[in-house]
């Protein structure tokens, strides 16, 4: 009797560890969904400025990997879908910013559309570079209270 006591705390405090992994692997995500906007816009903004082409066109040309870094996993997807898929992986300000950038984006001048990009790739830049910042006090935490969760059921099903 008590090694299946034994191998249930063992199997309480994996599945508590897998939910910590699984907690920080998703921020990680997080971080890298805001990279690959950066690098997305960043591109757009240098389709724009040097050749001037339209939004589908350049999102045509795309590089599947770029579109992916944002979540996206489609073919032929417009900017609309880059962002409903990686809605996932955005908190409420990132949702807020990049909805602007997709309603603003592709119609003006040319000068407009640059600083447009240019202003979006810096504030993207700050969040995350404050998120990095903040990753090692959610990992912490994610480990912390996975773990701890896992301990406390182990100890009150003995």
């Amino acid at each position: 009797m008590p090694i299946l006591k034994i191998l249930g705390v063992i199997l309480i405090l994996g599945a508590g560890a897998f939910a910590a992994a699984a907690l920080i692997r998703y921020e990680k995500r997080k971080i890298a969904v805001l990279a690959g906007w950066s690098d997305l816009i960043w591109y757009i903004r240098s389709q724009i400025d040097c050749y001037l082409m339209p939004l589908p066109e350049i999102l045509a040309g795309a590089d599947r990997s770029l579109l992916a870094a944002c979540g996206c996993s489609e073919t032929r997807p417009n900017l609309t879908d880059v962002y409903h898929a990686s809605q996932l992986y955005l908190d409420k300000e990132t949702k807020r910013l990049l909805c602007t950038f997709v309603r603003e984006i592709g119609g003006g001048y040319r000068e407009e559309m640059l600083r447009r990009c240019d202003y979006y790739i810096a504030s993207l830049g700050k969040i995350r570079s404050k998120r990095m910042e903040e990753l090692p006090a959610r990992t912490r935490i994610a480990v912390a209270v996975c773990l701890g969760m896992a301990a406390m059921a182990a100890i009150l099903l003995w």
